[in-house]
């Protein structure tokens, strides 16, 4: 009786079965090219490369050797083998019969897993299996992960942070395998097949805005920590002086095991071995210069519901803003940050508490405790209003703070009075006060706007699949009514030379952009510039509009110190631990910077030119590759291009006669994953390739 249930008290325990074991079978046998492991109890040989005694299950994972996997490049050749408090360690070459399984019940999450695993050890201190090298940015989660599930993998090039909201609550940072993620409609026009277009109705181009979706997911992974944890202590992959981890964060060198677990693929980390540690690269931007000297500095800034309670201390909580006055009291502090550093003549605000002028007014504090940071009486308020804005129930408005001592407003703040706007766009004419004395000149308006938002809608305004999101429809019409605002009450009143600033809702190639392009106002930016990420998807929801007038005179930066930043920095997530003296996530909105030069901006990057010209090429997710013009160039002429991804990796690299340089480039980037790329070209010898 004690021989037939030996057997069973050792696989319960863990230990080394009899010698009697049976032939290993390769582990890419039972991994398959499915999506699916087979099934069943089997002995497998190889090698531990990693440990994860706080992973959930807790165990290892096991890889063939050369002399041992399948030779296949389609099978995965490593297993995750669950155990308990594991006692084997990298390096340890073993024995192991189990029964596999894949499925999304626990122990296996979805990952092919080894259970109720009898052990032999064979050897220890094994060399380990040499990395799996991915090599190619085109590199698919949905379609490459499964035949490395669980084995050794390295990148050779860098990846992207797209989404750190889930670092400090679970270890974990999303990253792509092509650079920045963009939203769909910030770079493919719903309605047309090329950017460029203007049409705003219909559904023409809605199926390249779904395939860029599906390819920004199946370009993404995690990059886990090795453990199930809530709010691992420390956090994982933040800068050391900073505290922070930014969408647009690089991981070069990246090294671990490629794994799967509650439906998202993702690289543990080698726990085992430091130098092969996860090291994230962040860096924050300064605020951006200016190719020249501007006139005016002028800039839009959404203060992510900016109430005070009742002014005096108290009424807290707010019906959208602070919860408590000590929280007020960190937001304010954190917006006068980011506004001092800006250091604009006239900024637009957004969302701002919409309770008057008073000396107990929001818009008052805010100002108030700016000039306390940068000098008495240094900025104003246009007053708007003494008790709400005209035209406007919402419970947040726009408004506009300047230097007295730069700008001079010009007659009296200009509402509209159209009920199309959910909050009234704000104008205000403003004359550039001259530095050595003398009367006032330069006159222009600036229009402050906060249209509709993606929350809600229903009928017209629902979702309608194009990936523009709700109230679309009432953004159209707010688009065509703010047109009418800038050709009427703004230019009757001395406006034609008028930047509209402010919060759109609206991505750079959705619907309302468009209705401005084709009226022939000006988005002096592109479709690089983001100002909004969402769920690890970054766009551009604000923006500067300006009338033709100002053509060559206006040049526009973001600042991105909010939206790739983390939410729990925030002061509403960070409480006591918020930094108070950094402007960095004072919103969820990054700041707009606009230059004014009425003489014009002079031609930038003429004296700094690169060697190759660029191209920056936003291509829809369709067959075919790139199509580029060469004009003026000498068909025999022999060029050199490159193509670049939007994390620096090149992609693409050929020196031909200009003639042969669109059809090679076509051919040779028809196989390109949807994404953001730069095209360079330049001649053979500007780029040292010999002759």
């Amino acid at each position: 009786m004690r021989y037939h249930f030996l057997p069973l008290l050792i696989a319960a325990l863990g230990l080394a079965a009899p010698a009697a074991a049976q032939i290993p079978t390769p582990i890419g046998v039972i991994q398959t090219t499915g999506a699916t492991a087979q099934s069943g109890t089997f002995t497998v040989e190889g090698i531990v490369t990693a440990v994860y005694p706080q992973w959930g299950p807790a165990g290892f994972f096991v890889q063939n050797d050369a002399a041992t996997a399948d030779g296949d490049s389609l099978t995965s050749d490593a297993i995750f083998v669950v155990q308990p408090a594991p006692t084997v360690q990298p390096g340890d070459r073993l024995r192991i019969t189990g029964t596999v399984q894949e499925r999304t019940a626990a122990p296996s999450n979805g990952l092919a897993v080894l259970t109720a695993p009898v052990i032999t050890t064979l050897a220890a201190n094994q060399s380990l299996p040499p990395f799996a090298l991915i090599r190619n940015a085109a590199f698919s989660a949905a379609t490459d992960a499964e035949r490395l599930e669980g084995m050794r993998v390295r990148f050779s090039y860098p990846l992207t942070v797209t989404d750190p909201g889930a670092v400090r609550s679970r270890g974990e940072l999303t990253l792509s395998v092509r650079g920045l993620l963009y939203q769909p409609t910030q770079v493919v026009d719903p309605n047309d097949a090329v950017p460029s277009g203007t049409t705003s109705t219909g559904a023409a181009n809605v199926a390249a805005v779904s395939a860029l979706a599906a390819a920004n997911a199946a370009a993404t992974l995690l990059l886990d920590d090795g453990r199930v944890t809530n709010g691992p202590q420390p956090t994982p992959y933040l800068d050391p002086a900073t505290r922070t981890v930014r969408v647009g964060s690089t991981v070069a060198d990246l090294r671990g095991i490629l794994a799967y677990g509650s439906g998202k693929w993702r690289v543990q980390p080698l726990l085992h071995d430091p130098a092969a540690a996860p090291v994230v690269l962040t860096r924050r931007p300064a605020v951006p210069a200016f190719s020249a000297a501007p006139d005016v500095r002028l800039a839009s800034f959404n203060v992510l519901n900016f109430f005070n309670g009742d002014g005096a201390g108290g009424g807290f909580p707010t019906s959208r803003g602070a919860n408590t006055l000590p929280d007020e009291r960190r937001q304010r502090a954190k917006i006068i940050r980011a506004l001092a550093a800006l250091d604009a003549d006239a900024v637009g605000l957004m969302e701002i508490e919409n309770d008057g002028t008073g000396p107990l007014a929001a818009i008052q504090e805010l100002t108030n405790a700016l000039n306390g940071l940068v000098g008495a009486n240094t900025y104003a308020f246009v007053q708007d209003g003494p008790i709400v804005q005209s035209f406007s129930s919402d419970l947040i408005k726009c408004a506009i703070l300047y230097k007295p001592a730069a700008l001079l407003p010009v007659g009296a703040p200009i509402l509209s009075p159209d009920p199309t706007f959910d909050r009234p766009p704000l104008a205000q004419l403003f004359a550039r006060v001259r530095p050595g004395g003398g009367a006032p000149r330069d006159t222009f308006a600036l229009v402050v706007n906060h249209f509709k938002s993606k929350a809600s809608g229903s009928g017209p305004d629902a979702d309608q699949g194009d990936g523009q999101g709700r109230s679309n429809h009432r953004r159209r019409l707010q688009a065509a009514a703010l047109i009418g605002f800038l050709n009427g009450p703004v230019a009757a009143a001395g406006g034609t030379r008028a930047v509209s600033v402010g919060d759109y809702n609206a991505n750079f190639q959705e619907d309302p952009l468009d209705i401005f392009r084709a009226a022939g106002l000006l988005i002096p930016s592109d479709s690089a510039a983001i100002s909004y990420v969402f769920s690890g998807v970054a766009g551009a929801l604000d923006h500067a509009v300006v009338t033709p007038a100002l053509a060559g005179a206006v040049e526009v930066h973001k600042w991105n110190l909010n939206a790739p930043e983390p939410g729990f920095l925030q002061y509403d997530a960070a409480g006591a631990a918020t930094d108070t003296l950094s402007p960095y996530r004072s919103s969820d909105h990054d700041a707009v910077l606009v230059g004014l030069r009425f003489a014009g901006f002079p031609p930038t990057g003429v004296a700094e030119a690169p060697p190759m010209a660029q191209l920056a090429i936003y291509p829809n997710p369709s067959s075919g590759g790139f199509r580029v013009a060469l004009p003026g160039v000498a068909p025999a002429e022999v060029l050199t291009v490159e193509v670049v991804s939007s994390v620096g990796a090149r992609v693409v690299s050929f020196h031909t006669a200009a003639a042969q340089v669109p059809a090679e480039l076509a051919r040779r980037t028809a196989a390109l994953p949807p994404g953001t790329y730069v095209v360079r070209v330049g001649e053979k010898r500007a780029r040292g390739v010999k002759q």
